[in-house]
């Protein structure tokens, strides 16, 4: 289904957002062992997802330079279980972890 949002425009696999990735398609896809191009635009967007969500928790890191390799590694796990897992993901499981940042409370 992503890919067919990629496909109609709807996402990007090469947004302004894939500067700050924290990971290379490249690498992304030697992880996953994907041969190909076909899930370029699906892995893109969930590298960014992936980048983002691990910048939320490693607040430490200042962003410069080349990021560390634990962060990295951190990346790729949550990229190959979103990539592996994308049928099977239980409701409420899945999607939770990436919105609870963006909630906004109000008082």
């Amino acid at each position: 289904m992503i890919t067919h949002l990629i496909a109609a425009g709807v996402f990007s696999s090469t947004s302004e957002a894939a500067m700050t990735d924290l990971v290379t398609l490249n690498e992304a896809k030697l992880w996953l062992r994907v041969d190909g191009d076909d899930e370029d635009g699906t892995i893109a967007l969930l590298i960014a997802a992936a980048s983002d969500a691990v910048r939320d928790v490693a607040t430490d890191w200042d962003g410069e330079g080349d990021a560390p390799d634990r962060l990295k590694l951190a990346v790729l796990a949550r990229v190959a279980v979103a990539f592996d897992e994308r049928t099977n993901v239980s409701p409420g499981t899945g999607e939770l972890p990436m919105l609870t940042p963006l909630r906004k409370l109000e008082v």
